[in-house]
């Protein structure tokens, strides 16, 4: 009897030894973060895009207020030139596990039935993905 419960303890050990623990798909994460991010800039939410970035908060008041103006300018270009981004996809996404960084690539869907391929470099800092 006393042989039957070291008999499961080493069958449990050989059991989660062979067991694939899933794998974390960086990419997916890293693109729906980007996704994430530009949709915040095609609904007027500048500061979370903005905090998607790198070293966004280490910028200088004067700085990120310029940026943010920056923003809503280009907002508002793409507003008269093809009806405003309507969402936002993704179309795909590369891992680089030697320097923890993506390629996303997304689409942007415009209001006038265009769209317009972009590529957004992100970053893994600290578990999070941010923009570079």
């Amino acid at each position: 009897m006393r042989y039957k419960g070291l008999f499961l303890a080493i069958a449990l050990g050989i059991l989660a030894s062979c067991s694939k623990e899933k794998e974390i798909d960086h990419s997916a994460i890293a693109a729906k973060a980007a996704q994430h991010y530009y949709e915040n800039l095609a609904h007027g939410k500048f500061e979370l895009f903005l905090d998607g970035t790198n070293m966004a908060k280490k910028l200088p008041t004067s700085y990120r207020q310029q940026l943010i103006a920056n923003l809503e300018r280009f907002t508002e270009q793409q507003q008269k030139a093809h009806s405003g981004i309507k969402s936002v996809s993704i179309a795909n996404a590369q891992f680089f596990a030697k320097d923890s960084t993506a390629s996303v690539f997304l689409i942007l869907h415009y209001g006038d039935s265009s769209s317009e391929q972009i590529v957004v470099q992100m970053l893994k800092r600290k578990d999070l993905w941010i923009m570079r």
